[in-house]
Formats: C-alpha cells, sequence, structure tokens
C-alpha cells in the first residue's frame, strides 16, 4: 500500500514539474557580472536548484563529519571513565 502511494506521488510530482516546465519556456536575459546568458527561464531555474542543492550537500557534510568527530570524542571519554569506575570498583576500600 506505501509503495502504492508512494508511486503516484512520484507520477505527481513528475507531471507538476512538466507543467511548470512547459509554462516557462520564454527566453530571459540574466546579467552575470562579467557576462549575460540568454536561455529559457526553466533552465535558469534548474541550474539555480542543483547549485543550491549542491551548496546545501557540501554543508550538511561538512556539519555531519564535524559531529561524527565529535560523536568519536564522545565515546573514547566515555570508554576511558568506564574503565577508570570499573578500575575503582575493584579497589578496596580503605577505612580512616
Amino acid at each position: 500500500m506505501a509503495a502504492f502511494f508512494r508511486i503516484i506521488l512520484i507520477l505527481l510530482a513528475l507531471i507538476v514539474g512538466a507543467a511548470f516546465s512547459v509554462l516557462n519556456l520564454q527566453q530571459i536575459t540574466v546579467d552575470l557580472l562579467w557576462t549575460r546568458a540568454d536561455a529559457p527561464l526553466i533552465v535558469l531555474l534548474l541550474v539555480a536548484f542543483v547549485l543550491g542543492f549542491i551548496v546545501a550537500l557540501l554543508t550538511l557534510l561538512y556539519k555531519l563529519t564535524r559531529l561524527r568527530a565529535r560523536l568519536a570524542r564522545s565515546r573514547r571519554k566515555l570508554k576511558d571513565a568506564q574503565a577508570e569506575i570499573r578500575n575503582l570498583r575493584s579497589m578496596p576500600i580503605q577505612d580512616a
């Protein structure tokens, strides 16, 4: 049942994407500081989407590697603390 809804959702997204692209075929000029680009609006929107996706992916990967390093440090500290607790438990109690 979930696969059916997933297929319907994908088909719906494809239909909306196709309609969006058909409605945005007009040529526009984009002035980039060093040059001008003439292209259909849908192509420029697609390029902007892909560039935004790549920037977001790189940001996510950077954050993920920092979090994994932090997790590894925390696990090392936890392992050391547990070893110290085991050692303290095995020590005999001394009365003062």
